[in-house]
């Protein structure tokens, strides 16, 4: 995005547009902490490892403001002893905007994690470094980024994609090509976490829950898991590079889950938890995995974890504009949904499509808010960070039919709304998807029209068809398999679940243009080798994907 080191454009517009809701307890408001001379701390690296073992990230982007994340070592941890964040114009903090002092009491009730919301102190469109100290140790820097002025015409916005990060079935070397990308935000599409603990073929990579079991427990669990992941060098990296644009998926918190409307209580998919009959026991165990990933999570969303109901705990969804070129949505596909048919994830649809809404995946607060949004947006681009895959999807197996239940064909008729209302708005429709632990290009196609087009980001680590499966990493094997799937979906123009790895997608006024990256996840190296697996171009206005590579 254009870098604008010119003054303050509405430094007060504090939370535009989507961006206005309430700042929960527990986050730091910098009007509110205490402005203090700039630092001259010298980073150490045994010093900062031991004192942030987490590193540094941020999210959360406004036009005159961040969310900057950090988390404190219990042991490093004193009572009374400074925390202060430094924001600076240039990476050696020389150019400071300031540096502020930042309440410590609620550390350690949040896991010694702590967040910081500089909203009404940065500019609109520019990109800011900064740096956290703590009782003389100070913490890698950090780059973040603002979001361009409602009225700005940025030339391009650019996404690295990342999904499925399993840490025990690989190691993360995808996520250093990603520091060195050239993209303003990474956008993470779920599954940041795995509920399972256990042992892995990779070294170093097993897990040993605090509950002593192979699957969460409660909220002492997912936060062990949070700061292992978190602990990743490469992945801390990464974070600190790029801000972070957040969603998540099922395994966030347990895999498949779902809200029973009946019984009003949340599920496991069957067989996926071993206390799933136990009401109580799930809700609880739901609302703590909240918890975590709130905690964990360098971002603005509201969070009540005293609501009457799980329900109205987080509200995760909200679209960031940049500009007038894109407005990115972010959806919560996973809290809200209602049961899958039979409680299984591939079954048959479970409902049809048309006017009457039956089943939901995104309930009906946030579908009106989503619908409504899509409708009215003058962006050139719609962009949707969705979890599960958008389009109509089929395999046929023996002459079975095989329908995924857990992607939005279990929903056709929600789907059917989603897509009237972005084809009555302003923006060529863009969805960027994760879950399925694939790369894929390809249209999402009505009875009568093209919606949209999808890409879908490639694993960073978990299991695709070419591991579930035992299938040959061999070109011509990987030909037909996509000849297959091209068999059943002639409107999926790519088709890759062979390889993990990354993507980007590149926003311009004239196109976005999607590469996405293959990375050997066995190799524990920055120099884990990369290739390029294919790269589109879609014009902007109309849907006709274009292969460059």
């Amino acid at each position: 995005m254009t870098d604008h080191s010119e003054v303050d454009t509405g430094r007060r517009r504090v939370l535009a547009g989507a961006l206005a809701a309430a700042l929960p307890a527990g986050v730091a408001r910098a009007e509110t902490v205490e402005t203090l001379p700039t630092a001259g701390q010298t980073a150490d690296g045994d010093a900062s490892a031991a004192v942030f073992p987490q590193g540094v990230a941020s999210g959360g982007p406004s036009t005159d403001g961040a969310v900057l994340w950090t988390r404190l070592s219990p042991d490093a941890y004193r009572e009374g002893a400074q925390l202060r964040v430094t924001v600076a114009r240039d990476e050696a903090l020389n150019d400071a905007v300031g540096s502020w002092r930042v309440p410590t009491d609620r550390l350690t009730e949040q896991d010694y994690t702590m967040k910081v919301a500089l909203d009404g102190e940065l500019s609109a469109d520019r990109t800011y470094y900064y740096r956290f100290e703590y009782d003389g140790a100070a913490s890698p820097v950090g780059r973040t980024q603002t979001l361009p002025a409602a009225d700005a015409s940025p030339d391009r916005v650019a996404f690295a994609l990342m999904t499925c990060q399993d840490y025990r079935n690989g190691y993360y070397g995808a996520y250093d090509h990603v520091a060195r990308e050239d993209v303003d935000f990474i956008v993470h599409l779920g599954d940041f976490i795995y509920e399972h603990g256990g042992n892995s073929q990779y070294a170093g990579r097993s897990l040993s829950l605090p509950n002593g079991k192979n699957v969460v427990m409660g909220v002492e669990d997912f936060r062990y898991l949070h700061r292992t992941y978190r602990s990743d060098r490469f992945l801390r990296t990464a974070l600190a590079a790029h801000p972070v644009l957040q969603t998540w998926d099922d395994h966030e918190i347990v895999n498949n889950r779902y809200w029973d409307y009946e019984e009003s209580r949340p599920y496991a998919g069957d067989g996926d938890h071993p206390r799933n009959a136990d009401a109580e026991f799930m809700t609880r165990l739901f609302a703590e995995g909240i918890r975590a990933w709130w905690e964990y999570t360098p971002t603005r969303v509201p969070y009540d974890p005293d609501a009457d109901s799980l329900l109205e705990q987080l509200e995760l969804w909200r679209s960031l504009r940049f500009g007038d070129l894109v407005e990115l949505f972010l959806t919560d596909e996973r809290l809200f949904r209602s049961s899958p048919a039979d409680g299984a994830q591939f079954g048959a649809r479970i409902g049809e499509a048309g006017d009457e809404i039956t089943e939901t995946m995104l309930g009906e607060r946030q579908r009106g808010w989503f619908t409504e949004r899509l409708a009215s947006t003058d962006a050139t681009w719609s962009a949707w960070a969705n979890e599960v895959l958008a389009m109509e999807f089929d395999l046929d197996l023996a002459g079975v039919s095989l329908l995924n239940a857990d992607a939005w064909d279990a929903f056709p008729a929600e789907r059917d709304r989603i897509l009237r209302s972005a084809a009555s708005g302003d923006g060529t429709l863009v969805a960027l998807t994760g879950d399925m632990h694939t790369a894929l290009a390809g249209y999402i196609e009505g009875e009568d029209d093209r919606y949209g087009v999808e890409f879908m980001t490639p694993a960073v680590t978990s299991q695709n068809l070419r591991e579930l499966l035992g299938i040959p990493d061999e070109r011509g094997i990987r030909e037909l398999v996509e000849s297959y799937v091209q068999q059943y979906n002639p409107h999926v123009d790519f088709f890759n679940s062979h390889d993990w790895g990354y993507a980007t997608v590149e926003f311009t006024p004239e196109d976005c243009t999607y590469s996405a990256y293959g990375v050997d996840k066995a190799t524990d190296s920055a120099d884990a080798n990369r290739r390029l697996l294919a790269r589109y171009r879609c014009p902007a206005g109309r849907y006709d994907l274009q292969r460059l590579r």
